[in-house]
């Protein structure tokens, strides 16, 4: 609950709320088996080594992103079930009526720990993920922008940030913890200061539905 300063004297409502409009929700969870993110770690090594996916250009600082189907490889099934659960449940908490969910893309970074990676958002999917499978100490963390931020005309100065007034939510990289959020958010990873010499690895996913959407003039068949 956020503490609203409350002046000691003047008029005042009675009856006060306070009401959090069209908020963004986020959902974490940590993998039931972190040990789940070794053998994950060991076939995404495997798919590199193969020489299957891409790679940056030689003098680039060092990234390697898989095949973006990795829901269809058998050794990621375990991860593949804990998502299409938990993803599951948050179409359940909005009420979306669907007649199933599924998952569009699934891939993988390997990457310098201090490596960047600009602001974006994840288009033609519901939600989007991501898993941290390694996270060296104090590499690059995730951070999650407001759309709002994009729509103000006037920014006044603050006295100090809190959750009415901040647009910027960074979350700290742990292995084996899992992060889900609306696809329109933008998000991006900062600067890390970790040691070069170990990877930072994530597996990001899409979530879509399947359906019929019957809303007058927005009809859709996703079936």
């Amino acid at each position: 609950m956020l503490d609203i300063p409350r002046p000691t004297s003047g008029a005042q409502l009675t009856a006060k709320q306070m009401f959090m409009l069209f908020p963004s929700p986020m959902f974490t969870g940590k993998l039931p088996d972190i040990g789940l993110c070794d053998r994950i770690e060991k076939k995404l090594r495997e798919l590199q080594k193969a020489g299957k996916g891409r790679s940056t250009p030689e003098g680039l600082v060092f990234a390697y992103m898989t095949p973006d189907d990795l829901q269809n490889v058998p050794e990621m099934k375990p991860l593949v079930d804990v998502i299409m659960v938990e993803s599951g449940n948050i179409l359940d908490a909005y009420r979306i009526k669907r007649d199933s969910h599924y998952i569009t893309n699934m891939w993988a970074n390997i990457a310098n720990p201090n490596r960047r990676h600009g602001l974006h958002i994840h288009p033609n999917c519901l939600l989007s993920g991501l898993v941290y499978i390694k996270t060296p100490q104090r590499c690059g963390p995730t951070a999650f922008i407001s759309p709002r931020q994009f729509a103000k005309g006037f920014e006044p100065a603050y006295l100090e940030k809190n959750e009415l007034n901040s647009d910027t939510f960074v979350m700290p990289p742990e292995k084996g913890r899992m992060l889900l959020w609306p696809a329109h958010i933008p998000h991006a990873v900062e600067q890390g200061a970790a040691d070069e010499s170990e990877d930072r690895i994530v597996v990001a996913f899409n979530i879509m539905i399947r359906g019929l959407i019957e809303t007058e003039t927005a009809r859709i068949d996703l079936r």
